[in-house]
């Protein structure tokens, strides 16, 4: 039986491990202060909500209901089971006031749907009005699901 031979590589990834260990850096960016170069700390993550999908009725179904405020959508997941046509809206269709935020026709069956989360707190993938649902309407009565992360802002949930 032979000694182990010691890899002369292993002492250099442990140098460069503790060196990496060692550093602390912050990107350079808008959610940084210029004089001190830190992140700016924001309560916004703090006052994200999170609600569930679970939508199958075909027709409009109330996804965030018409709070007071303004809805900001900052993520999104939905999975959809079979093929059909689905709107993501402002309002309800009978109101004749709705506004679509996004349509997507003939969504084929077992997909996902994702608007990712990112860092930037000042800008929400969208805005929903004061007094406003947030409405998803299918053109079939499956099933969809998902969730949403979201924040009311100059409402009484802020």
């Amino acid at each position: 039986m032979s000694p182990l031979t010691p890899n002369k590589f292993n002492a250099l990834l442990a140098q460069k491990h503790t060196g990496l260990a060692n550093t602390f850096r912050f990107a350079l960016g808008t959610e940084c202060d210029p004089m001190t170069r830190r992140p700016v700390t924001s309560s916004g993550r703090n006052q994200l909500k999170h609600i569930q999908i679970n939508a199958t009725a075909a027709g409009d179904n109330i996804i965030i209901p018409p709070l007071a405020g303004e809805k900001e959508i900052f993520e999104l997941f939905m999975w959809n089971v079979t093929a059909q046509n689905i709107i993501w809206q402002q309002g309800e269709t009978v109101s004749g006031n709705s506004i679509v935020l996004t349509q997507l026709p003939a969504f084929p069956a077992t997909s996902g749907f994702v608007l990712g989360m990112t860092s930037r707190w000042d800008m929400p993938h969208w805005q929903i009005d004061n007094n406003q649902p947030l409405v998803l309407n299918l053109s079939g009565g499956t099933q969809v699901t998902g969730y949403i992360r979201y924040r009311v802002r100059n409402g009484i949930t802020e």
